[in-house]
């Protein structure tokens, strides 16, 4: 059994970027009361973690979602809808004389 999973490109660039943004956030050293000690504190978890998802959404919506199908079209028309109007106009029916 062959289990194939393609990963579009783009996405998966997305993705890397978004890691790497969300890892930088959560290793920076937190700047208030316990930037005072000796030792500097690391950033925090969901901090880290909103930082990757807010750059995923956002690369996301400037790049688009890649997933691997063209929808540019398969180049045939449409239908096409038409409207008929009656011989006196299309308010006829509803002025009353």
């Amino acid at each position: 059994m062959n289990l194939h999973l393609y990963i579009h490109p783009v996405n998966a660039l997305i993705v890397a970027i978004s890691l790497v943004v969300g890892y930088l956030v959560w290793r920076r050293p937190r700047v208030g009361a316990a930037a005072s000690l000796s030792t500097p504190v690391a950033g925090d978890l969901p901090g880290g973690a909103g930082a990757a998802l807010a750059t995923m959404l956002i690369l996301a919506f400037l790049f688009g979602l890649g997933d691997g199908e063209n929808r540019v079209g398969d180049g045939k028309p449409g239908p096409v809808t038409t409207v008929r109007e009656s011989p006196a106009g299309p308010l006829s029916s509803a002025v009353s004389p």
